[in-house]
């Protein structure tokens, strides 16, 4: 099962020492940066330094402020519908990798689909892939739940069957729209139900942490994820202490050519290449296309590389990856 913006977690062979100590720094970890993330955003002082970044950003208190002195509208669909639009102006215009997840907030319903090849040749599908609907819920926070999401792979029914749910919920701490200073910050918390089906999948709650940061220089945008991983059982199996994704993109019209850079290595192993689970995602974003006001869609596909030896027996060989998003 995949989180948004991560792989799968690597099923890694430590000791149980190691695998002990390895989860306390997890815990402890995960508990700090959702304990400092609870106290930033709920802190008076969490806005803008005009010293720092001047322009156009804006903070939680600013674009809440903002906006409780505007006209709320006649009714609820109105004033969240307002509050959608504002919140979206508020931030970059970027385009959403394939795997590296987005620091903008969004509103969309997404749908992806893995063709996997693993090492030994086998074939693995994942359609849905933990994707689905995200909503704009306050002026700087997302909520997103997924589609149901079923794995096959054909001639193996203990690997074959529904996935669990993925919920998330992003906070967007600072932005600033790509005519001012063309970045966006935020975190985000997403959590993997145990409801799977599928007999050889470890049924646990997943926990990722992560940290969303993106720049952007005229057509060209960087995207950068760091976070951490763990879970409430089994967790030297599914847990991953450090995680990283990176996304260069460039925006050529309505098409916007994307390289990615895909891992999950361990504490021990925090290697730039060679370390396990590490992928080259070489992509294409093609959109977005407009029904009608407020109603737009585009599509992305790619091919992902396993760059070493320990990915493939671990994960797989390579993927063909088709998304489609319809924003609203």
């Amino acid at each position: 099962m995949r989180h948004e913006g991560f792989p799968p977690s690597l099923r890694r062979s430590a000791g149980p020492r190691f695998r002990s100590r390895t989860a306390a720094f997890a815990r402890s970890f995960c508990v700090f940066w959702i304990t400092g993330w609870a106290v930033w955003a709920l802190s008076p002082s969490a806005q803008a330094d005009s010293v720092f970044y001047p322009g156009e950003e804006i903070a939680a208190q600013d674009l809440v402020e903002t906006m409780n002195d505007q006209n709320p509208g006649t009714g609820w669909y109105e004033r969240w519908h307002r509050m959608t639009a504002e919140t979206k102006e508020r931030q970059t215009n970027w385009m959403t990798p394939l795997v590296t997840t987005t620091s903008r907030l969004e509103q969309r319903i997404r749908y992806d689909v893995y063709d996997e090849t693993k090492g030994n040749g086998n074939k693995e599908y994942n359609y849905g892939a933990g994707k689905g609907v995200s909503l704009i819920v306050t002026p700087t926070d997302e909520f997103t739940f997924s589609l149901p999401n079923y794995i096959d792979e054909p001639g193996v029914p203990a690997s074959t069957g529904w996935a669990g749910e993925v919920l998330q919920w992003r906070h967007r701490i600072m932005a600033s729209p790509e005519n001012q200073k063309n970045y966006v910050f935020s975190v985000q918390l997403s959590a993997l139900t145990p409801t799977a089906v599928i007999p050889n999948m470890a049924n646990h709650w997943v926990w990722t942490p992560t940290l969303l940061f993106g720049k952007g220089w005229g057509n060209f945008n960087f995207i950068a994820n760091l976070g951490s991983q763990w879970a409430d059982g089994d967790n030297s199996k599914l847990g991953a202490p450090i995680i990283w994704n990176a996304a260069f993109e460039y925006r050529i019209g309505r098409i916007t050519p994307c390289l990615e850079f895909n891992s999950q290595p361990t504490i021990s192993r925090f290697l730039p290449t060679g370390a396990p689970g590490l992928f080259v995602l070489p992509e294409l974003l093609i959109g977005r296309f407009t029904i009608k006001e407020d109603l737009r869609y585009y599509f992305g596909i790619g091919y992902q590389i396993a760059l070493n030896h320990s990915t493939i027996e671990s994960r797989y060989a390579n993927a063909l990856i088709v998304k489609f998003h319809l924003l609203f």
